[in-house]
């Protein structure tokens, strides 16, 4: 049932229909991003706590006496209040804004929780995700949202992105009539039981580990695309300077106005001509060689990740076991190709995409990232792409990082419609301030754990609210840090002391 918490009362006296200010009650309180209601003309409009403080009138003659030790609690000059923003009024199943000014001594209350789970909760499919704190109240996504636009999670170490990266997932896999999730994972943190048998409940769970070749279903590659391929199979690394010849012969043929060249030996032909070098040229003849020789022998080696898609509701990409990030940042970037691709010529065909501590995919600064400058050279302008236009062709992204001033803006900024923000650091605190837009972005720096910020186009309203994700299930990681590593199984030594 509600509860009156407080009046409208402004400390200028002027009244608006958007910025509404509250008086609380003596035994009334609220917190940042809390929903209340007015009823005004027999519509229950809401209104959002944007910054809630407490108010004591201060002269100077009470300074003095703090100075000196002289402590007077004096209770009626203390007043709590509320600055609130208006959300809006349902109205036929559609949010409508309340027009007129909000007038003073207008009762306020908090809402039910059936009343707040009726606004907030979007019509259609959708899963859950937590609760909006500080009710019971489940998160529910609009998955139709979701998929349209894609998710964005950002945090700390430890403060739950991972386990929200996982309650999406294994959400996913229980709501969903068959399902297709492509999981690109780094460093095995989600090699779980959990996730493997819903998978398996779902449709099935494939687990492909590096190191691994996935084929290109395409004949025709654009010659950097050439490059790098040749680059992964004979494993020569990029500062070479056969493997840097190679990239410019492929910059070269590019900018001549060459896009596709035949994945072949004899298709490959003008790539290698491009090198003026004739000792190098030789060499790369060799290099080129050698690959297709191993590729054409490999009878089957290859993994074709669209098929392994469309055989499974989760394929896991475990690459824990890759040898470099130049090795995880390809392979990711030809996964989500070959599935960009499919998607784009198969309308029966698409997948959702989970990447992990994406900063290592595609950086601000390609020079500071862990891979090479020349691999993140193929994979930002994918990734770009994908976060533009991959979920209206059927490929969202649901990316993760604990640090956004590090991950490429326009990529963050595209992906900012549904943002999920656990506790952040300073330095990521203005990249989170301007794509959520409000102050309760704040908030952030003082979130528990599991608790976050979500603001996005999934629910019905697209305000921000505070919500404690739901853990069904633990990370790989956990029970895996140092001190534990330590303490498990290690009996202390027992040191004896004696004479002589």
């Amino acid at each position: 049932m509600r509860r009156l918490v407080g009046y409208v009362m402004a400390s200028e006296g002027i009244y608006r229909p958007d910025r509404v200010e509250v008086t609380l009650t003596r035994d009334a309180t609220t917190h940042r991003g809390e929903y209340l209601l007015v009823e005004l003309n027999g519509k229950s409009v809401m209104l959002q706590a944007e910054d809630v403080f407490v108010k004591r009138q201060t002269s100077s003659y009470d300074e003095k006496l703090v100075r000196d030790g002289v402590i007077r609690e004096d209770e009626e000059r203390v007043v709590a209040k509320a600055v609130c923003w208006q959300v809006g009024h349902l109205e036929d199943g559609e949010l409508k804004p309340y027009l007129h000014p909000i007038p003073p001594l207008t009762p306020v209350f908090r809402p039910s929780e059936k009343e707040l789970e009726e606004f907030v909760t979007p019509d259609g499919p959708s899963i859950s995700i937590g609760t909006i704190y500080p009710t019971s109240i489940p998160l529910r996504l609009d998955l139709r949202r979701v998929f349209r636009q894609g998710v964005l999670i950002i945090g700390g170490v430890g403060t739950g992105k991972s386990t929200l990266m996982l309650t999406l997932m294994v959400r996913m896999l229980q709501s969903i009539r068959n399902p297709h999730l492509l999981l690109i994972d780094w460093d095995g943190e989600y090699d779980t039981r959990t996730l493997a048998e819903e998978a398996e409940r779902a449709g099935g769970y494939l687990r492909l580990a590096a190191p691994l070749r996935l084929a290109r279903r395409a004949n025709f590659l654009s010659p950097t695309n050439a490059y790098n391929k040749i680059r992964q199979l004979s494993g020569r690394a990029p500062n070479e300077n056969v493997m840097r010849a190679l990239f410019a012969a492929a910059k070269q043929l590019e900018e001549s106005g060459v896009q596709a060249v035949e994945w072949s030996l004899d298709g490959l032909r003008p790539l290698l001509e491009k090198i003026g070098n004739p000792p190098l040229r030789r060499e790369a003849e060799e290099i080129v060689s050698k690959v297709m020789r191993a590729v054409e022998g490999a009878q089957g080696g290859e993994v074709d990740i669209v098929e392994a898609v469309k055989g499974n509701a989760l394929v896991h990409l475990d690459m824990s076991g890759a040898q470099s990030w130049d090795e995880i940042v390809n392979t990711a970037r030809e996964a989500i190709e070959e599935c960009y691709r499919e998607a784009r010529a198969n309308p029966g065909f698409g997948v959702a995409v989970f990447i992990d501590e994406v900063h290592n995919f595609v950086p601000q600064s390609p020079s500071e990232g862990a891979a090479s400058r020349q691999t993140y050279e193929e994979m930002i302008p994918v990734m770009k792409l994908v976060a533009t236009t991959g979920p209206r062709n059927g490929v969202p992204l649901f990316i993760a990082t604990q640090r956004l001033s590090e991950v490429d803006k326009f990529v963050t900024t595209q992906m900012g419609q549904n943002i999920f923000a656990f506790r952040v650091e300073d330095v990521d605190l203005m990249r989170l301030r301007e794509i959520v837009g409000s102050d309760i972005a704040y908030a952030a720096r003082t979130l528990p754990r599991g608790h976050c910020i979500y603001k996005g186009h999934a629910l019905r309203v697209q305000r921000p609210v505070i919500a404690v994700v739901e853990k069904v299930g633990d990370v790989a990681s956990v029970g895996k840090d140092l001190l534990t590593r330590w303490t498990q199984g290690i009996e202390p030594e027992t040191h004896q002391t004696g004479e002589g």
